[in-house]
Formats: structure tokens, C-alpha cells, sequence
């Protein structure tokens, strides 16, 4: 009978060391904070802190960790502000949620559901900003990154495995959208996406529904708009744009292993760039104020002609400038110089 009574209490103590494996910190300075934690499995570890050099300052911040799943960090900390908001939620194995804000009325929301993921949420001296990071899948890897001026909301959505997304903003007004998802029960892998905006009230928009598409867009300056479409497979968009009210849309589908890159110096310019088929490349390099530029390679509506290993190249140096390229069927090649003002070109092949 006493073997048996010491058996139990072996037994009580494993429970009692199981039910005790997950680790949480939380520090907290100033008046009026909140932290809730919730941690379900094992080897879970999780910080809060609402602290700063200047306790006064930091106010009615809230921080909400929830973890379900073995081996999961999270690390949330407000400093040095008031009204701050974190959330981050982890369903799964070895994901990692870290976000880090420097002062007031931000919104960092971290949801990932899967295995061995990665998102990383900061604001640094920035107030009235918003993150938002969604992850289904196993490997991705998510950072914003928000400073300057403030108001500026960034947003990836990704659902697949291996993707990667980065944002950053450095102004007023920026908005940034990386959406990595798919219709397919794969969803969408191995991609990556990399905004980077330098001002103010400028927008990115990069939606990548296949595999392995390479998609960056670079923005200084403001009002600028920049939008790449990657609906197939092994696709590469480049935009860049210095300068204002700039106008770049790339989409790229119904193929595989398309190149686009637009570069647009100056301001109120509208680069245009669709790639319908494969292996194509076109490269648009605008420098200059309300020049206009238009390429398709293959046309899906009405026409629903593609273009494979098709090449076009447009340099325009001057204001004012227009042209228009449609490329269909196999192994086109246009090249475009434009210098002064005002001029107009126009190129159709096809096979």
C-alpha cells in the first residue's frame, strides 16, 4: 500500500511540473495598464512590459497574449506611451510574435496559426499607427516596421508556407498591403514581398497567388500608388517611384517566369504593365513629370492571346511623353527612346 501512495504522489508531482512548463513575465509601470495572458502546452514563454524612462507618460496601455502549442514566444512591449494596443496570438508549434511600440494610440494584431512562424511588429517614436499580420501556414516570415509622422497602417495577410513579408514606413499616411493567398488548398509558397514607403499618403498594394514570385516596390516622396499582381508562378515585379502622385499597376499571370520593372522619377507619372503568358520582360525607366506609359504583353480580354519570351523597353527623359506597346505571340522585341517633351510612340507585333 505504501508503494502504491508514493507512486501517486510521483504522479501528482509530474502533473503539477507538466502544468507549469510555460513561462510569462509581465511588467508594468505607469497608471491604468492591462496585460492578459493565456498560454495552453508546453515550453510556451511570453513578456509583457509597459515600461519606459518616463513612467508618467504611460497610460490605459493593453497587451493580450494568447499561445496554444509547445514552444511558442511571444514578446510585447509599450514604452514611453499612453492608449496602445498589442495582440498577438499563436496557434501551433515554435511560432515567434515580438512587437515593440514607441508612443501612442498604435495597433499591433499578430495571428498565426501553424508551425515555426514569424512575425515582428515595430514603431518607434511614431504615434496613431496600425499593423496588422495574419499568418496560416507553416515557416512564413512577417515584419512592419512604422516611424515618422504617424497614421500609417500596414496589413499581410499569407496563407501557404515559406513566404516571406516585409514593410516599412517612414512618414504620414503611408498604407502598405501584402496579401500572399491563394484559392488552392496549397496556398500560396515560397514567395516574398518587400515594400519600403519614404513620406506621405502613399499606397502599395502586392498580391501574390502562385509560387515563387519576387515582388519590391520602393516609394519616396507622396500620394504615390504602386500595385503588382503575381497570379502565377516564378513571376519578378520591381517598382520604383522618387517623387509625386506617381501611378505604377503590374499584373502578371497565365505563365510563368515574367520580369517587370518600373522606374519613375518626377512626378504625376502612369506606367501601365500586363504579362500574359511567359518568360516576358519589359522595363519602363520615366524620368520626368506626366509621362504615360502602356505595355501588354498578350492580352487576355477580349483577345485571349498570350506572349511568350517577349522584350520591351521604354527610356523617356522629358515631360509629357506617351507610348503604347502591345506584344503577342513568340520572341517580340521593342525599344522606346523618348527625349523632350510631348512626343507619342506606339509599337503592335505580332505572330
Amino acid at each position: 500500500m505504501k508503494k502504491v501512495i508514493l507512486c501517486a504522489g510521483a504522479l501528482m508531482f509530474g502533473a503539477v511540473a507538466f502544468a507549469q512548463s510555460n513561462d510569462s513575465d509581465v511588467l508594468q509601470n505607469g497608471t491604468s495598464n492591462v496585460a492578459t495572458v493565456t498560454q495552453t502546452g508546453m515550453s510556451n514563454e511570453s513578456i509583457v512590459e509597459h515600461d519606459g524612462s518616463q513612467p508618467f507618460k504611460i497610460k490605459r496601455n493593453e497587451a493580450t497574449i494568447v499561445q496554444t502549442g509547445n514552444n511558442n514566444y511571444s514578446f510585447a512591449r509599450s514604452q514611453d506611451g499612453e492608449d496602445n494596443i498589442i495582440t498577438t496570438t499563436s496557434v501551433g508549434n515554435e511560432n515567434d510574435a515580438y512587437v515593440k511600440q514607441i508612443g501612442s494610440r498604435n495597433t499591433s494584431i499578430i495571428d498565426q496559426d501553424g508551425n515555426d512562424n514569424n512575425a515582428r511588429s515595430t514603431v518607434t517614436f511614431s504615434n496613431d499607427n496600425e499593423s496588422y499580420i495574419y499568418q496560416t501556414g507553416d515557416g512564413n516570415d512577417a515584419r512592419t516596421a512604422q516611424r515618422g509622422a504617424g497614421s500609417n497602417v500596414s496589413t499581410v495577410t499569407t496563407i501557404g508556407d515559406d513566404n516571406v513579408a516585409n514593410t516599412s514606413q517612414n512618414g504620414f499616411g503611408n498604407s502598405s498591403t501584402i496579401d500572399q493567398t491563394s484559392s488552392l488548398a496549397s496556398g500560396a509558397n515560397n514567395n516574398m514581398a518587400d515594400a519600403d514607403q519614404l513620406g506621405s499618403d502613399n499606397t502599395s498594394t502586392m498580391i501574390q497567388r502562385g509560387d515563387y514570385n519576387l515582388a519590391i516596390t520602393d516609394q519616396e516622396g507622396d500620394d504615390n500608388r504602386a500595385r503588382t499582381r503575381q497570379l502565377s508562378d516564378l513571376n519578378e515585379s520591381f517598382i520604383t517611384q522618387v517623387g509625386d502622385a506617381n501611378r505604377a499597376d503590374v499584373r502578371q499571370f497565365g505563365g510563368a517566369m515574367n520580369t517587370s520593372d518600373v522606374d519613375q522619377t518626377g512626378n504625376s507619372n502612369n506606367s501601365s504593365v500586363d504579362q500574359f503568358g511567359s518568360d516576358n520582360e519589359s522595363t519602363i525607366v520615366s524620368t520626368g513629370d506626366g509621362n504615360m506609359n502602356t505595355v501588354a504583353q498578350g492580352n487576355q480580354s477580349p483577345m485571349n492571346v498570350r506572349s511568350y519570351g517577349s522584350i520591351s523597353t521604354i527610356n523617356q527623359l522629358g515631360d509629357g511623353n506617351m507610348t503604347d506597346v502591345f506584344q503577342s505571340g513568340n520572341m517580340q522585341m521593342s525599344t522606346i527612346t523618348q527625349t523632350g517633351d510631348m512626343n507619342s510612340a506606339t509599337v503592335t507585333q505580332t505572330n
